[in-house]
């Protein structure tokens, strides 16, 4: 799963957007926090996916369970510009991400590398993956 979510990354970086999602769609289904981070810009882009705000928040409010400074100040930024409306969008669907998607629900424990190579000039994390059912639940493209 980490080679797939590897490759999903490296296609983005290279704007092969259709075949980064079909690398990145099942990592971030079971939790793996650069692939969901990936993902997030895909929808607020509309890079191969719709554009979706909502869809977008979402992977990002759940890649943010990484504790990745980054990412939640970039999280915190694009939610302090949203309305109303769009504020008690994002929290619904990051609520139920988090619950299908996060950590708990995946039986992951995410960290920050402390490996000092970098991914991409990006920050690595890793995840791993802990005895236990799990529910894989299919990834939503279209609000």
């Amino acid at each position: 799963m980490k080679k797939k979510e590897y490759n999903g990354v490296k296609a983005y970086r290279k704007e092969e957007f259709e075949e980064a999602f079909n690398y990145l769609e099942e990592p971030a289904a079971l939790c793996y926090k650069s692939a969901q981070y990936t993902l997030a810009f895909m929808f607020l882009k509309g890079q191969y996916l719709e554009q979706s705000i909502k869809l977008g928040m979402g992977w990002l409010g759940v890649a943010a369970e990484a504790g990745v400074e980054n990412w939640s100040q970039q999280y915190d930024t694009f939610y302090t510009a949203a309305t109303t409306h769009e504020k008690q969008e994002i929290d619904a669907i990051v609520a139920v991400y988090i619950e299908q998607f996060g950590v708990k629900a995946q039986n992951m424990t995410c960290r920050r590398s402390t490996s000092p190579r970098r991914t991409f000039g990006e920050i690595k994390i890793d995840c791993n993956k802990h005895d236990g059912v799990v529910t894989v639940h299919e990834i939503q493209t279209i609000e």
